[in-house]
């Protein structure tokens, strides 16, 4: 009933709505949504695009009278709801409502941090002096000193990290600047207000946080509402883990050179965690040789032991070193400590519940994830906390949530649901697979998509994505393509990934190439993305630590097939998600194209085929040509 008084014909939001109407799937879901938040039972609901999720949680989260949380995936969700959604719910139906956005720590300018580098600045970092100009300009407006508002602008991204600090880097409550942080003034706000916006890693980060008896990064909550949950049991998977890396390392000792200078035992102790910090990072790269990811056995472990041995003692001797008179020096002991643990529990997985692996991304590093997520959350959590809604357009491979559910390890008595999409998929949107195609691993497979590309291309008339599984394919193709295109061409790399989508609007009819990770929380309603274009069937890296630990599971403890249960089903997703890409509207019209002859010839094939139903199916490119002349009739 209360659903249908927010959300029905009679609802206050036409009044503020041009060309509002009731939709069937939107009432439905605030019912759910709303009876979830009253019964204390978790809620697991698959909204199709086009359903009007974000009103629809929001609505009876607002009318609940609870303080809620909404954690989003994306930083676009984050400043929909709080920028949109939030007002449109107060003018409407809700007038004394409260929110706040509250983000994660690098998202804020550290006072401290600024008036050291303003004091003693790194002549290395370019542009500096004017960055610094700048910055000081825009604290004398600022009231929130989110750096989100000046990104872009006059801060260069190599000063944002100098300038904002992390949980190792913040003194807290010792900080002599506490009282005019922002930090600080962005979790008061959080407090005061009924809703409360975050994202899933500082979410997840709390709830760490919290588990460990380290305070907190979040007010109290009574509900928890997570939007773009597909994405949550990666987040939960970093957030649970550790890792120690090159990077970490560096940045502690040069915070420690710029922050506690002249103490000459410490400056001895830090000589000593360099040099076993280059020793252990020198074996790990020989250990990962030209691979980017690497598990690592019982045995390799056994052999970086010495080398992890010396670092931690090198770590745990610079703690002691360190004068404890002071806030700085406190916290620079504690990261050393930190660190120590860190490697300590690295080294040490637990068959079945843990892996260890490192990988050369950004510098050597070594990591401990959790194998599964469930038990996690479930004592951080599930344990404290019942009213809780998961929703995204797309959780499900086939018609079942279960797969979720048992992936974030959710109660039994959880409910769920799912509401299809008022879009018409048969009539909006065509996928195309080509019959005859070089298999993957042949070397004239990329030859053979840039060829194709090129001619679906030349249907669309640009204004597609071209997404690759791999950054060998993308710089391969995007070589082959590069000033043979009649449409601006670009690629993921040339600049911030949130510039690349500007430009993809802005300079519209435009080609952009890149990784198919990009996809995740792009909103680009309307023409200028009518097509999707992958090059193969966007199947994990079977030999991935994470991956092959999961697969091996399922293997050992219920006898299934990694590949056809784990495998399969997330690339069918990954698919799915590239398709919703493309309908953002009941008027949007696309092309999803699988370059992965697979997708027809394979057995597991059809599994893909049923999920996209019914999406029409062509191998024929002049059905292709036919389908974009009749988006031009229709436009005429």
């Amino acid at each position: 009933m209360m659903a249908q008084l927010m959300l029905g014909p009679d609802s206050p939001l036409a009044r503020f709505i041009d060309g509002f109407a009731p939709r069937t799937g939107q009432i439905e879901m605030a019912a759910a949504v709303s009876q979830a938040l009253r019964q204390q039972v978790p809620l697991v609901v698959e909204a199709g695009t086009g359903t009007g999720k974000t009103l629809a949680y929001l609505a009876p989260a607002a009318a609940s009278g609870l303080k809620v949380v909404v954690s989003t995936g994306t930083r676009t969700l984050q400043d929909q709801v709080q920028g949109k959604e939030l007002p449109l719910l107060r003018q409407a139906l809700a007038p004394e409502l409260t929110w706040a956005v509250l983000k994660g720590r690098t998202n804020y300018l550290c006072r401290r941090r600024f008036l050291g580098l303003s004091a003693q600045p790194d002549l290395s970092l370019p542009g500096l002096s004017g960055a610094l100009s700048f910055l000081e300009d825009w604290l004398e407006s600022t009231s929130s000193g989110d750096l989100d508002e000046v990104r872009g602008q006059g801060l260069p991204a190599a000063l944002a990290g100098e300038i904002s600090s992390n949980s190792e880097q913040c003194l807290g409550g010792r900080c002599p600047l506490r009282q005019d942080c922002f930090l600080m003034e962005a979790r008061r706000r959080a407090s005061e207000a009924r809703i409360v916006v975050v994202n899933h890693h500082l979410f997840l980060a709390d709830l760490v946080l919290r588990a460990g008896g380290h305070g907190e990064a979040l007010p109290r909550y009574q509900a928890v509402i997570f939007d773009e949950a597909h994405i949550l049991p990666e987040v939960a998977t970093q957030s649970f883990g550790v890792s120690l890396g090159q990077q970490r390392l560096s940045l502690f000792l040069r915070d420690l050179l710029r922050e506690a200078p002249g103490q000459a035992q410490s400056a001895q102790a830090a000589g000593r965690v360099e040099a076993a910090g280059k020793r252990l990072f020198g074996q790990l790269r020989r250990l990962l040789g030209p691979g980017g990811r690497i598990s690592l056995s019982p045995e390799q472990l056994e052999d970086l032991s010495p080398a992890s041995g010396e670092l931690q003692a090198a770590l745990d001797a610079l703690a002691q070193s360190l004068p404890g008179n002071d806030e700085v020096s406190e916290a620079l002991a504690g990261r050393a400590q930190a660190l120590a643990l860190d490697l300590q529990a690295a080294a040490r997985p637990v068959p079945g519940h843990s892996v260890a692996w490192a990988e050369s991304r950004g510098g050597a590093s070594l990591h401990l994830s959790p194998v599964e997520v469930g038990p996690h959350l479930q004592e951080a959590l599930y344990a404290l906390q019942s009213r809780l809604v998961f929703t995204s357009a797309t959780l499900a491979a086939t018609d079942d949530l279960e797969p979720f559910c048992r992936r974030l390890g959710l109660p039994g008595e959880t409910r769920r649901k799912i509401v299809a999409s008022p879009f018409d998929p048969a009539s909006q949107a065509l996928l195309y697979v080509p019959r005859h195609m070089p298999g993957p691993a042949s070397s004239q497979f990329p030859g053979a998509v840039a060829q194709q590309v090129a001619e679906l291309l030349g249907h669309s008339r640009g204004r597609a994505f071209v997404l690759f599984t791999s950054h060998r394919n993308l710089e391969t193709v995007s070589g082959l393509l590069d000033g043979h295109l009649p449409y601006p061409m670009l690629v993921q790399g040339q600049a911030p990934r949130l510039e690349l989508l500007r430009r993809f609007v802005a300079e519209s009819p435009c080609v952009l190439l890149a990784t198919a990770s990009f996809w995740q929380g792009v909103d680009v309603p309307g023409p200028a993305l009518s097509a999707v274009i992958v090059d193969k069937l966007p199947f994990a890296p079977p030999d991935d630590p994470l991956v092959a630990a999961r697969c091996q599971r399922l293997e050992e403890e219920e006898g299934k097939s990694g590949f056809a249960h784990l495998l399969v089903p997330e690339a069918i997703l990954s698919l799915k998600q590239g398709l919703g890409r493309l309908l953002r509207t009941p008027t949007d019209r696309g092309l999803l194209a699988v370059l992965d002859a697979r997708l027809v010839s394979k057995g597991y094939g059809r599994r893909f085929l049923k999920a996209l139903e019914p999406v029409p199916l062509t191998h024929d490119l002049d059905q292709v040509a036919r389908f974009f002349a009749a988006e031009g009739q229709a436009e005429g």
